[in-house]
């Protein structure tokens, strides 16, 4: 499943994967865990040393900075 896929189908969640390569544009992996929380699914990615570990926002969870910033 590639992130967007996962982002997609648990829109509420976040999602713990373990990427197949090392591809970062549209990545493609296992889910491993579903959750409720980043900071848990994170601690549980370095806890238990997946390799390639990525843990991924739903699409309800993603953020924008929104507007136009303009130097000068």
């Amino acid at each position: 499943m590639s992130v967007n896929e996962a982002s997609e189908r648990y829109p509420d969640s976040y999602v713990l994967m373990q990427k197949e390569s090392r591809d970062t544009f549209d990545p493609i992996g296992i889910v491993l865990y579903v959750g409720d929380c980043f900071d848990e699914l994170f601690a549980l990615q370095v806890s238990d040393d997946i390799p390639l570990g990525i843990v991924i926002e739903g699409l309800n969870h993603t953020r924008s900075l929104g507007g136009v910033v303009v130097g000068g």
